[in-house]
């Protein structure tokens, strides 16, 4: 959890300005807090999108917590958005959650506040680790793809306990005189036709036949591997002509 936060708090309202400040102070001394009172000054300070949290009241002058709200979205949509506020209602309440808000705090218990800003900002940074291993994960399939698709031999990555084909790639389907989609769903035995005393290569090379739809047998040297994705056993079939 950090120690040192940026806080922006939309409050019209300089003495509870001064009390939010003063108890967000107590638990993050390091914070720095800024203050605006009106809808322009807010938009300013959401275009620099380097804030934690948002705070803000529900009834200000010229402009209301549901706008700041919507503008807090359409700007910063990952950063916490809490209401701080005397005079919002049990309904408008329940319907700012819906709308996104992450939280609401009465005045008149202000002892929520920090209790409601620890689960936000904990909450935000398990948000942003998911999304970074999201992303790693999407960067690593799209590599996977490339070097899998880019390969010299026909691959067929099946599902160990099924022997059904869950993946392949150009090569096969070249191989294969046929499309990704009279391959994919097949089992391998259907496929390739592997002398009965191989038992899943055992990391060495043999030979065997590759049965496409639309031509004879093709004489293929194959290695297997087994291997485990997401606590899913594979195996993975690489395929090349006799040969070459």
């Amino acid at each position: 959890m950090k120690t040192a936060i940026r806080i922006l708090n939309l409050e019209d309202c300089p003495a509870d300005a001064e009390l939010n400040q003063a108890m967000i102070s107590a638990r993050w001394p390091q914070c720095e807090y800024v203050r605006v009172d009106n809808q322009a000054d807010f938009i300013a300070a959401l275009e620099q999108k380097n804030f934690d949290v948002i705070l803000s009241d529900y009834t200000i002058p010229g402009f209301d917590g549901r706008s700041a709200l919507t503008l807090a979205h359409e700007k910063c949509p990952d950063i916490p958005f809490l209401f701080v506020s005397g005079t919002i209602g049990e309904d408008a309440a329940i319907e700012a959650l819906k709308s996104g808000a992450t939280d609401y705090v009465l005045k008149h218990r202000l002892m929520r506040l920090i209790p409601a800003l620890d689960r936000a900002l904990r909450e935000a940074a398990e948000h942003a680790e998911r999304e970074r291993a999201e992303l790693a994960m999407r960067e690593s399939e799209h590599k996977y793809r490339e070097v899998f698709e880019s390969l010299g031999e026909a691959a067929f990555l099946a599902d160990e306990k099924t022997g059904k084909i869950i993946d392949t790639n150009r090569c096969a389907e070249k191989m294969l005189k046929c499309g990704r989609g009279e391959i994919l769903g097949r089992k391998l035995s259907q496929v390739v036709t592997a002398p009965d005393d191989v038992n899943g290569g055992g990391g060495v090379p043999f030979d065997c036949m590759l049965a496409g739809a639309n031509q004879k047998p093709l004489p293929v040297r194959a290695h297997v591997s087994r291997l485990t994705i997401h606590q899913h056993p594979l195996v993975l079939w690489l395929c090349h002509e006799a040969g070459g």
